[in-house]
C-alpha cells in the first residue's frame, strides 16, 4: 500500500491533537514532553479518509506502542474508540466517514485551514 502524503495541515494537527490531550497517551496514560516523536497523533479511520481526517473524533494521543498495537488490533481499536466515544458519537464519526465533502481536500490543505488550526492552539495556550 502507498504511504500517504504528508501535507503542512497534517503536521500542525498532530501537534494540536497531541497539545488537545495534553501530551499522554489516551491509551495507557504515559505522559510526554513536547516536543516528542515518541508521541504520536492516531487516526482510527486512517488519514485516506479525507472527510474525517482532521476531524477530533477520529483522531487522539498514542504512544507508539500503543499506536503499534492497536494498528495491529483493530477488534480491540474499535472498542478503544466506542469506549472513549459512546454508541453515538462513534456512529456520527462512522458516518462522517462515509460522507465525502465536495472541496474538503483543497480547504484541509489550505493556509486558511492552518491558521484555524493555529488559533485552536492559541485557545489551549500554545502558540
Amino acid at each position: 500500500m502507498p504511504k500517504l502524503k504528508i501535507f503542512p495541515s497534517d503536521s500542525i494537527w498532530s501537534k494540536y491533537i497531541r497539545t488537545r490531550d495534553n501530551w499522554t497517551c489516551q491509551r495507557c496514560d504515559k505522559k510526554y514532553a513536547p516536543p516528542t516523536s515518541a508521541l504520536h497523533c492516531s487516526h482510527f479511520w486512517s488519514r485516506g479518509a479525507w472527510s474525517v481526517r482532521f476531524d477530533e473524533d477520529n483522531c487522539q494521543a498514542l504512544c507508539y506502542g500503543c499506536h503499534s498495537y492497536l494498528g495491529g488490533n483493530p477488534q480491540e481499536h474499535r472498542e478503544f474508540i466506542l469506549d472513549k466515544l459512546g454508541q453515538e458519537r462513534f456512529d456520527a464519526l462512522e458516518k462522517r466517514k462515509n460522507t465525502p465533502k465536495s472541496g474538503s481536500i483543497k480547504y484541509y490543505k489550505s493556509k486558511e485551514f492552518r491558521l484555524t488550526i493555529k488559533e485552536k492552539m492559541k485557545e489551549l495556550g500554545e502558540w
